[in-house]
């Protein structure tokens, strides 16, 4: 970490640089006007600048290196400070503000945290350029180094999580990692789908299998031929589509619909799902065989409540990414950081994604601040509820709107009735 300090009391700047060069790299000026010359020509991690100064006051020299560097960070100190210049100072993006005589060792541990806030932002860019996982923890390394090696074989995968744990990434991670690479990858949600083009969709069709079909289309599986094919959320899968996927796994041949003949597709299968399969089997609602098949290779996402050393650097990563919505937001408050560290995320990534967009459009200063960390209420262990409770409370309330009518309430759900009829059975609800 590169750090420039502009102290004109030449006494002071001596005492300072010999303090921090033993752990930082620091370069003193008693002149701002060559300090700026010399952030101008080389990348300046962090500036630490007295307020009063010859020339230039340090103010003027803080709107001056953001817009040579908009990521340097800017420590400003003086001896008579205010709580207005404060504010000022933290407006045009100072990142603190210190008033002399300095403490060293406070002056210290505010430098460690600005590198190691820039650490994790280097890391999110080497892997956002790779593959767009974001993670410092042991356990995403394991899973990730896993996953590579899996990636050169053409063995099924399964990869279980709950919903917005990254699945798809993994899938994706695989993919590319794979020989099969240069061919598409292609999605499908299974929980999307409705049962009666289910199987139109994965297996395609020919002209007059049915009204509406006036030419040949090619299903999902036909697609990927030569690359990989994600079903998420696989337990969604009805079961007498079930057995035909199962077929086309074990012989690589399918039957689009209306054809008498088989096609065949060389595909990779890669499937995920947040429910249990083994529950699902138990229940009748899923086939053994299938589970088998596809649970060559098992992979197991943790919930980001159990990787918190991937809460912040998540957060950045997300910072960066909405950067287009307020590019004056340079950084968290700390108070921010420690409400998301504490938080539980029962959505997961995908919570943490929607949390950091909604602060980015409502912060109007430099900062995300806890004011704009709006999270939901934290529940107790025992008032936690399982997705399966969740979904049999709604069904019922809708039910209830709907006087028990089935087909209206298939409408509002947006599942045809014969999902919901197949829920009502495995929720005990009739």
């Amino acid at each position: 970490m590169k750090i420039v300090l502009i102290e004109d009391n030449k006494v002071l700047n001596n005492t300072l640089v010999r303090s921090l060069n033993d752990q930082f790299n620091i370069k003193g000026f008693s002149d701002p006007e060559m300090a700026l010359l010399y952030i101008e020509e080389n990348f300046v991690d962090v500036v630490i600048s007295d307020i009063k100064l010859p020339k230039i006051s340090g103010m003027e020299l803080l709107e001056k290196i953001k817009k040579i560097s908009n990521d340097t960070y800017i420590l400003l100190i003086t001896g008579y400070g205010t709580i207005e210049e404060a504010v000022e100072a933290i407006k045009l993006g100072a990142f603190d503000y210190m008033l002399k005589p300095i403490d060293t060792e406070v002056l210290k541990i505010k430098l460690r945290q600005i590198e190691d806030t820039i650490n994790i932002r280097q890391k999110i860019n080497f892997q956002d350029k790779e593959n767009k996982i974001i993670f410092v923890s042991k356990v995403m390394q394991d899973i990730l180094n896993l996953a590579k090696k899996v990636a050169y074989s053409d063995s099924t995968v399964l990869i279980n999580g709950e919903s917005g744990t990254g699945k798809e990434l993994v899938a994706k991670f695989i993919h590319e990692n794979s020989p099969r690479n240069v061919k598409p990858l292609i999605s499908i949600n299974c929980a999307n789908l409705q049962e009666t083009v289910f199987e139109s969709e994965l297996f395609g069709y020919k002209k007059g299998a049915f009204t509406g079909a006036d030419k040949n289309k090619k299903g999902l599986i036909a697609l990927a031929n030569g690359g990989t094919l994600f079903l998420d959320e696989i337990g969604e899968i009805p079961l007498n589509i079930q057995a035909k996927l199962l077929r086309f796994i074990e012989t690589k041949e399918f039957y689009p619909l209306g054809s008498e003949f088989p096609e065949r597709s060389d595909v990779r299968i890669i499937a995920a799902t947040n429910k249990r399969l083994n529950e699902l089997i138990e229940k009748n609602e899923f086939r053994q065989d299938l589970y088998y098949r596809l649970n060559v290779i098992n992979i197991e996402l943790p919930p980001l409540r159990k990787r918190k050393d991937d809460i912040m650097p998540l957060a950045y990563y997300f910072l960066e990414k909405y950067k287009y919505l307020n590019k004056k937001i340079i950084d968290f408050t700390d108070k921010a950081k420690d409400i998301l560290l504490s938080y539980n995320f029962a959505g997961n990534i995908r919570e943490l994604s929607n949390l950091i967009e909604r602060a980015m459009i409502i912060e109007t200063g430099p900062y995300i601040t806890d004011s704009s960390i709006v999270v939901e209420k934290c529940f107790s262990n025992n008032e936690l509820k399982s997705i399966d409770e969740v979904i049999k409370e709604h069904i019922l309330k809708v039910l209830r709107h709907t006087n028990f009518d089935k087909k209206k309430a298939s409408e509002i759900l947006k599942i045809d009735r014969s999902t919901l009829y197949r829920k009502l059975k495995e929720y005990e609800i009739l």
